[in-house]
């Protein structure tokens, strides 16, 4: 897995959450808690169960309910979301008077309790403002992105290397898988919309291409019941076309 240093990965982080910070002001909002997966991973550097809290003034609070392994200066252990305001308090910060949730990303159910943290204050939709700071890669990211390029162009090389005659599409696709977990890939593919899934990328071969897909997804596929799309079985044969579009 590539990475960066420690030290260049804290330094890129101080940039996301200022930059984030300086949004969130501009829009007159004196505080931001995110919970998702995703936000957790740009502000923090890796994925905990829990919230993280983004004061306009002061240093940020990681709330991590697991693994309570995680240690730092920013990090507070947290039973449940309710303890947030004691512990706001507790490092000697002041409650927020407006705060930004995920309203486009968190279940109403959960956006409610977390509006009742902070009873009297208002709220908006941080979701947006999210998305559009993090279009602009920071030097981190980008440097992250040259890296895994290069190795993912290396990888893409090497697939042709994997088929045998005689193959189906699946088992030409969990080959590609194999070769590029073995290189590093997490194995995730990330996609946003209310019904949308996809795992690691997509093959399709022959007529299997004329399938479409309930996605909203260029590419089709047949697939299987609980993933329509992509692969669905066909056996490679000569003269066939094959679509390689995996996710490093």
């Amino acid at each position: 897995m590539i990475t960066l240093s420690p030290a260049a990965l804290q330094a890129d982080l101080l940039l996301r959450r200022e930059r984030v910070r300086s949004a969130m002001v501009e829009e007159g909002y004196d505080a931001l808690l995110v919970t998702s997966n995703v936000n957790l991973l740009y502000l923090f550097g890796s994925i905990y169960g829990g919230a993280a809290y983004l004061p306009a003034e002061g240093d940020p609070i990681f709330f991590i309910r697991r693994p309570q392994s995680i240690t730092g200066s920013c990090v507070c252990p947290m039973r449940k979301l309710e303890d947030i305001p004691l512990q706001i308090e507790s490092r000697g910060g002041v409650l927020p008077g407006r705060v930004m949730l995920e309203t486009d990303e968190t279940a109403y159910s959960d956006i409610v309790r977390q509006q009742k943290l902070f009873p009297c204050a208002q709220y908006g939709n941080a979701t947006a403002l999210l998305r559009r700071v993090r279009m602009i890669k920071t030097p981190g990211e980008i440097e992250l992105f040259r890296r895994t390029a290069a190795l993912h162009g290396e990888v893409y090389a090497r697939i042709p290397s994997v088929f045998r005659p005689g193959m189906t599409d699946r088992e030409f696709q969990v080959e590609i898988e194999h070769l590029m977990r073995s290189c590093g890939s997490e194995g995730i593919f990330r996609t946003y919309g209310a019904a949308m899934e996809i795992y690691m990328g997509n093959v399709i071969v022959g007529d299997n291409a004329e399938s479409p897909s309930p996605y909203d997804f260029a590419m089709g596929g047949g697939g299987t019941d609980a993933l329509p799309l992509g692969a669905d079985g066909s056996p490679m044969q000569e003269g066939m076309c094959v679509m390689v579009d995996m996710a490093g």
